[in-house]
């Protein structure tokens, strides 16, 4: 037996506490156990608690010596990549947008799909139901609730179809908040949306300026407003988009959500605003004062310890992943409002990215190719890198563009240790179930 490559060790006064990162499991070993583990993978010698050993080895922490852990993720991956059991698609029910943020990645034009486009996507649809087991929608846009009356009637006519087969199915939407009214969040609940993903981006003042209505007024207080009823029917998380110019000011946002309820109520966490040039039309090409990767990686960190002491967030573990997104999915598509195809969530709106259209699904063009080749085991840093489990080579996106290059990387790259020790030391100080002596925290392997 050996120790896996990927674990991760941090010291405490009690002891130590061993992460892997292959299978997401933490487990807690006292300085005894720990001296008896080091003498027994140096010479085999005997001593090291049998329940430790039991325990690392269901954590993937101790391994066979033949074990090569990268076969072993480049099968992950790959099972992940081509699973088609589950079908999903991101929608696009408006290009169009009621806000003109500045770092928008999209070039947006006022448009909704139209009948005859939701008549295309219900025919997939049906395609796949015989041969899935699982359907998952992601409504997306654009603003998605611009185009309010598609996903309404998309949502009854997939739950209606889903039903009859047998097929699971569930939603989420990613919008700027401003339409989610009272109304509008019953109807979404009611055809099984249960998460949404809201944007601010400071307080008052700073995100009005980030994220203004087309008109120019600003947008914060109807959002909040909105955040309320929310609450009460989905799982809210708020995205802040950070860079040099508000990172300073996220604190005060805490402090009015703090003031208005919503702590314990929702999670926030910080987002990395790019300034992408591959759409050279949309806003973002010629956006500035954006962190650097690691620069936000370790802003992040001052981010999530400042809204857990307003009980907006906690430090986390990363959980292990395959194919990690949409983009390098087989079975999984982006459906524009006038049906056409992409790969990436990033490309929406940016023609030179379209890869299809939706009436001949299965008939796209040669630009899947680079989606559907993208393959971090053949790039020796992130072969060699800590993260490579929870990551999965990060945003293929970034990855194809040399300008983005570093910025494929998420956050446990450059701080795997800081974030280790922190969500140990808010756990122990909260005496969470668990965080025991030699007890193995096992969590959940995401295999989308």
């Amino acid at each position: 037996m050996r120790e896996s490559r990927y674990n991760i060790w941090a010291d405490k006064p009690d002891g130590a506490y061993v992460f892997n990162a292959r299978s997401g499991a933490l487990l807690h070993i006292d300085d005894d156990d720990r001296q008896a583990l080091r003498r027994f993978l140096k010479d085999q010698t005997p001593g090291c608690s049998p329940k430790v050993l039991a325990s690392m080895a269901a954590g993937s922490m101790l391994i066979p010596d033949d074990t090569d852990e990268l076969a072993v993720l480049a099968t992950r991956y790959a099972a992940s990549r081509n699973n088609t059991s589950r079908f999903a698609l991101t929608v696009v029910t408006s290009l169009g947008c009621n806000f003109n943020c500045p770092y928008c990645f999209e070039d947006k034009h006022p448009s909704v799909m139209d009948d005859d486009v939701q008549a295309l996507v219900l025919e997939c649809l049906d395609d796949q139901l015989p041969r899935i087991g699982g359907f998952h929608v992601t409504w997306f846009g654009g603003e998605p609730l611009v185009g309010i009356k598609s996903l309404l009637a998309l949502s009854d006519a997939f739950i209606e179809r889903c039903n009859a087969g047998g097929v699971g199915y569930d939603a989420d939407i990613i919008t700027n908040g401003y339409l989610l009214d009272a109304a509008i969040c019953a109807k979404l609940a009611a055809r099984k949306v249960t998460s949404v993903q809201i944007g601010l981006d400071g307080p008052p003042d700073i995100h009005d300026r980030m994220r203004p209505l087309v008109n120019g007024k600003g947008s914060f207080n109807t959002i909040v407003s909105n955040l309320h009823h929310a609450v009460e029917h989905f799982s809210v998380s708020v995205r802040v988009n950070i860079d040099l110019g508000n990172f300073d000011r996220v604190e005060e946002l805490f402090q009015q959500l703090e003031a208005e309820g919503f702590g314990g109520k929702l999670s926030i966490y910080p987002g990395q605003i790019v300034g992408a040039k591959d759409n050279p039309a949309a806003p973002s090409a010629a956006y500035r004062g954006c962190f650097a990767n690691r620069e936000f990686a370790h802003a992040s960190q001052s981010f999530i310890r400042t809204a857990a002491q307003y009980g907006l967030a906690g430090p986390g573990l990363p959980t292990p992943t395959g194919a990690p997104c949409t983009a390098v999915r087989a079975n999984e598509l982006v459906v524009g409002s006038h049906g056409e195809l992409y790969k990436c969530w990033n490309s929406v709106g940016n023609t030179r990215e379209v890869v299809g259209h939706i009436r001949d699904y299965k008939q796209l063009n040669s630009r899947l190719t680079k989606w559907l080749s993208y393959d971090p085991f053949a790039n020796d840093e992130c072969r060699s890198c800590i993260a490579l489990p929870v990551c999965m080579g990060g945003c293929a996106q970034h990855a194809f563009d040399k300008l983005q290059y570093e910025n494929r990387c998420g956050t446990f790259r450059h701080t795997y240790r800081e974030q280790i020790d922190e969500f140990i030391d808010f756990a122990e100080a909260r005496g969470l179930q668990g965080l025991t002596p030699v007890a193995h925290l096992a969590r959940r392997m995401e295999t989308r």
